[in-house]
């Protein structure tokens, strides 16, 4: 009878510790569905404001410029040929913080955060997909009175160079990919369990709320780079902020990866193949050859399918960020291709 009643006892406990548990758990994915945005109903309201509160200093400088419905967020230092830069997802402009000053000392360099990330103007119902990134591009340059430039693309924004490759060959004066989204080879499998519990509506609550902590952020990020030290508190502020300040901003980043899931807008880079056979300006393929997202393997695929490929440049000690862990060396290698795509540009405009 004693027994009995201690198994009784111990059952009552656990329900009892089994439905706190429980309680904890529904309470914390309601607030973090609140951080998440799951209740707003209003799809047309904007996903963010410019000059928005607090902004780390590297977003402080940008400026707004609107191109079309959009309100485009972007960096403009420097003078000479204009350089665009585009960042990959889910980043900002910021990841090319440490390029920029080098780069402005001999260019125009343009940094414009794209659709769906972050501090670009959008309504939560934009469509954040290839095809408008790229007329959200050509509407930029178009803006800024650059009829042609040098363009860097990294992951998402080198896939938008080569959908311009295709559409607008004449508005890319030399172009340098480093670690592509391309063909339809993207998301990469290291990143889509990621993508798909941000996306799904049953846990993305949960991973709003761990996403808030350095940790999970750490972990999360460490797939990007072979040194984790590069992931320092400000790296992550200027990661995450973008994507995290406001529950518009976090419903903004779950349409943008959802369409990262739809394979019809992957097959964009597919339909892409075509123009890019036939791009012969020059073409840089720099590369982190450690990367776990987009290895070298891709990167020698696009060699062989664009004819303006000079050379493959690998950085030895970089995965999928090589702008942030070995910035020297990208920095020398875009000067470098970029100088030595000037000089036939120059002679061509002295025979004009």
């Amino acid at each position: 009878m004693r027994l009995r009643g201690q198994r009784k006892y111990r059952m009552k406990w656990l329900a009892h510790l089994t439905g706190f548990i429980l309680s904890i758990a529904c309470v914390a994915w309601i607030f973090g569905a609140i951080r998440a945005g799951l209740f707003i109903q209003n799809r047309e309201k904007v996903a963010s404001e410019p000059n928005e509160s607090p902004l780390e200093p590297f977003s402080q400088a940008k400026k707004f410029v609107s191109v079309g419905s959009w309100k485009v967020a972007y960096i403009d230092q420097g003078s000479g040929n204009p350089v665009v830069l585009l960042h990959g997802c889910p980043f900002q402009g910021y990841e090319y913080s440490q390029i920029i000053p080098i780069l402005a000392r001999h260019y125009r360099v343009v940094v414009p955060d794209l659709l769906g990330l972050g501090d670009t103007v959008v309504r939560l119902d934009d469509d954040y997909r290839l095809p408008n990134q790229v007329n959200m591009v050509v509407g930029l340059i178009n803006r800024l009175g650059i009829e042609s430039a040098f363009f860097v693309g990294h992951d998402h924004g080198a896939a938008i160079y080569q959908l311009m490759m295709k559409d607008h060959p004449e508005r890319l004066r030399a172009v340098l990919l480093t670690n592509a989204e391309a063909y339809d080879q993207w998301p990469s499998a290291a990143e889509r369990l990621d993508v798909q519990l941000v996306v799904n509506p049953a846990t993305t609550p949960l991973f709003r709320l761990l996403l808030s902590t350095r940790v999970a952020q750490r972990w999360i990020y460490r797939i990007a780079v072979q040194n984790r030290a590069v992931l320092t508190d400000e790296v992550l502020t200027g990661f995450t902020r973008p994507n995290m300040a406001t529950p518009e901003r976090w419903l903004r980043l779950r349409r943008f990866l959802n369409w990262q899931l739809d394979h019809n807008h992957n097959l964009e880079t597919m339909r892409a193949v075509d123009g890019m056979r036939r791009f012969r300006r020059p073409t840089l393929l720099l590369w982190g050859r450690n990367d776990k997202n987009f290895g070298p393997g891709l990167a020698e695929r696009l060699a062989h399918d664009i004819p303006g490929v000079v050379r493959i440049e690998w950085l030895e000690n970089s995965a999928h960020l090589p702008m942030l862990e070995e910035p020297q060396a990208y920095a020398d290698a875009v000067e470098r291709f970029f100088s030595e795509a000037e000089d036939p540009l120059q002679r061509q405009g002295e025979r004009r």
